[in-house]
């Protein structure tokens, strides 16, 4: 083994650790790890270079862009049409499937699920059903339809970025075709069976905060006599609290969310604080002339609006506190409690420190407009946003958006000039500004994937991925192609279950690329071995970033994951193995 193949070794399975653990942001963790690689010469800053003009990497961009505009031209009522009251449960669990399945097939999925998670919930909830009953579905779903087409998953696009860098022809639209349709019927046949036995039935978090409101949330009133009236909210020491901040003022009918520090108190306010509640006993006693009412008013007056909201893989706000973020100002909105994997986060809430699927409960205005433009954030309760109206002119710059795709998805013309186009069409019709083209590059997410293709390539370049194939060769001797692709598509799935699948098929691209050398034949099925298993994480939560982001609004533990996706992964694997080796050998 030499030192380049040690090194490789040991960065990799550091990296893998590290974004497994969360000990880094992972755009940091990739970025020290091609550091390293360079530094000690196994690539170099050409090869770093290489990713940025790789066009496979721009495409996803593009088609971020296109699908925010797809969105927002489409609307509510594109979906409120489709999801009428009176289906069954397994009527709209399979027809929400069905049509996620087909938009993620053209459109990347996180941001389809991100847009559909407040419209299954509402419907659900709406209809006196459990919103655990369908996420996972709609989950789901997404990463089989995404299997569909070479640009369902930005997977399949960093594979296509990784071939094409190595000189070889990329995929085209008939690899992924058939075996994703496969796929995506019979999964989705199984999770419309199963879903109502095997996922749990839970009470949303909103729910179950109303119940015991008083656990979070304690009422106090300004004394008329109080020494703090006509002092601002940090003259009179209410702004950096011990285990308690103050989230909400009502004064009269007038309800004042996100509190400012020079929010000026009045007497007879009530005051509200999220928190430790125990703590309210001290603040009392500092004689500051406030005091707890004899009657509460928390649950008929206290709020002017109160919603959930998710935290996406690749926001701003992990790693951050709540009190360093500045979240009120910065959303005008307090966070009254977070949820994460289906628990309460305890502890000094200011202090607590944010996570991705962090499920944050909020009282802000009735202006959701700091939350609804974020990226950061997505908010899951829309109030008073049903639009039921439907229309052919308006849809119009979808549709053209979606036909010019699809032409490209099939190769008539190049599909990186077809999702360009698309965004054309869509600034044409003014659905999309110039201002929204900016805040669609995710910096982050171009810093893993430019890394992502030069970490696949110091595996080939330092000859780790020779060595580990040639060990896989001695221990399994004379293995025909079957096993080969079965040995490769469980290593892949192993590690896009511990590390996002970006990471996973970067990392096992050159693997495979030496094992379809090995065998002398042609490599594609090798490539797809690795690309439907990378997106194959139905057991966990951590592994696809969409089925994170509906851990929160489902209230799901890790183990239910592994109830209904263990058997869809066995059925997909098994579906998968045998019809790469029939297809191909």
């Amino acid at each position: 083994m030499t030192l380049q193949i040690f090194l490789t070794f040991i960065l990799v399975i550091g990296l893998i650790i590290t974004l497994y653990k969360n000990l880094l942001k992972p755009s940091f963790a990739f970025a020290i790890a091609v550091f390293v690689f360079i530094i000690f010469q196994i690539i170099t800053i050409d090869d770093l270079l290489i990713g940025l003009a790789n066009k496979q990497i721009i495409l996803i961009f593009l088609l971020m862009i296109l699908t925010s505009g797809i969105q927002q031209n489409l609307g509510k009522g594109f979906f409120y049409s489709l999801f009428k009251k009176s289906l069954t449960p397994f009527q709209f669990r399979l027809r929400m499937m069905l049509m996620v399945s087909g938009l993620s097939s053209m459109l990347n999925n996180t941001p389809v699920v991100a847009f559909m998670i407040p419209y299954v919930k509402n419907w659900a909830e709406g209809n006196g059903y459990s919103a655990s009953k369908f996420l996972i579905p709609l989950s789901f779903a997404t990463i089989l339809g995404g299997m569909i087409t070479i640009v369902g998953t930005s997977t399949n696009l960093v594979l296509n970025g990784l071939i094409v860098q190595s000189g070889l022809d990329s995929l085209q639209y008939y690899d992924f075709l058939y075996l994703g349709l496969i796929v995506t019927v019979i999964g989705i046949i199984y999770l419309a069976i199963f879903s109502e036995k095997l996922l749990p039935n839970t009470t949303a978090n909103k729910e179950a905060f109303l119940e015991q409101l008083n656990e979070y949330l304690v009422e106090t009133r300004v004394k008329t006599n109080s020494p703090i009236i006509g002092k601002t909210i940090e003259e009179a020491g209410l702004r950096h609290l011990n285990d308690l901040f103050l989230v909400e003022i009502k004064r009269g009918e007038r309800n004042i969310a996100a509190v400012s520090s020079d929010r000026l108190i009045h007497a007879d306010d009530l005051l509200f604080f999220a928190g430790n509640t125990q703590s309210i006993l001290d603040l009392i006693n500092d004689d500051n002339g406030l005091e707890i009412p004899d009657s509460s008013h928390l649950l008929s007056n206290g709020f002017s609006a109160m919603t959930e909201a998710v935290i996406p893989s690749g926001s701003s706000l992990v790693g951050n506190s709540i009190k360093e973020l500045g979240f009120r100002d910065r959303y005008k909105a307090s966070i009254i409690s977070v949820y994460r994997k289906g628990e309460k986060v305890k502890g000094n809430l200011g202090e607590t420190i944010l996570k991705e699927g962090d499920l944050l409960l909020l009282l802000c205005s009735n202006d959701f407009s700091k939350l609804n433009s974020s990226r950061d954030l997505i908010a899951i309760s829309k109030s008073g946003e049903v639009n039921t109206e439907l229309s052919f002119k308006n849809s119009l710059p979808s549709i053209l958006s979606i036909v010019i795709l699809l032409i490209g998805i099939f190769g008539l013309i190049d599909l990186f000039l077809a999702a360009f186009l698309g965004i054309i069409i869509m600034t044409l019709f003014k659905v999309i500004n110039l201002n929204q083209l900016k805040s669609s590059i995710d910096l982050d997410l171009l810093i893993i994937l430019v890394s992502a293709l030069a970490v696949g390539l110091a595996i080939q370049k330092s000859g780790t991925a020779s060595l580990l194939v040639g060990e896989i060769s001695s221990i399994f001797n004379g293995l025909s192609e079957i096993w080969g692709i079965g040995i490769l598509f469980l290593m892949t799935l192993g590690l896009t279950s511990l590390i996002t699948n970006a990471a996973a098929v970067s990392i096992m691209f050159p693997v495979s690329y030496e094992m379809g050398l090995g065998y002398g034949g042609d490599l594609t099925p090798f490539f797809m071995s690795i690309a439907f298993a990378a997106s194959a994480d139905f057991m966990t939560p951590i592994g696809y970033q969409t089925n994170l982001m509906v851990m929160g609004p489902g209230n799901y533990k890790f183990s239910d994951y592994t109830k209904i996706g263990l058997p869809l992964t066995f059925i997909y694997s098994s579906i998968v193995i045998t019809f790469i080796y029939l297809f191909y050998f």
